[in-house]
């Protein structure tokens, strides 16, 4: 039986995040099997970027893989990873929250990652069904514990 070639994400950073941020992302990525491409990007079309980091990838497979890889810690895992990247250094000014933006390459589905999610949330994150979410960005909703489409009233 042939082997399935690695999974890709292509990570792309705002020009403001540091190399550190930058390695642990790459690095956690790779650690959860991603071969990871990544580059720099400045102002789209005259616009400030929104977010601190974009990665697209084939996320249902990515969540699934890292939940049977990682089993009980996969929730840990990720917010280890993914959460870390969005934590300020001490004695950084204050700014803005920016999320971590993942997007999915078959359903284009994108979630926005902030800093601080609760487990719950990656649990939850792990047990999605993307393609009932296609070409929806959704984000976590703290008051009442479950991802929604971003900006979506009750």
């Amino acid at each position: 039986m042939a082997e399935l070639p690695p999974m890709t994400a292509h990570v792309y950073f705002d020009a403001g995040t540091g190399e550190a941020e930058r390695k642990s992302l790459t690095d956690g990525l790779a650690g959860l099997g991603l071969e990871t491409y990544s580059a720099t990007l400045g102002a789209l079309r005259g616009e400030t970027l929104t977010w601190l980091v974009l990665v697209v990838l084939p996320l249902s497979g990515f969540l699934q893989n890292v939940g049977q890889i990682l089993a009980q810690d996969a929730c840990t895992a990720l917010k280890r990873i993914l959460g870390g990247v969005l934590r300020r250094a001490p004695g950084e000014p204050p700014s803005p929250p920016r999320p971590l933006l993942l997007e999915d390459t078959h359903s284009a589905t994108r979630i926005l990652v902030e800093a601080d999610l609760p487990v719950a949330a990656y649990r939850q994150l792990l047990e999605l069904d993307l393609q009932s979410c296609t070409g929806r960005t959704l984000s976590y909703d703290r008051e009442r514990n479950c991802w929604r489409t971003a900006g979506e009233h009750p």
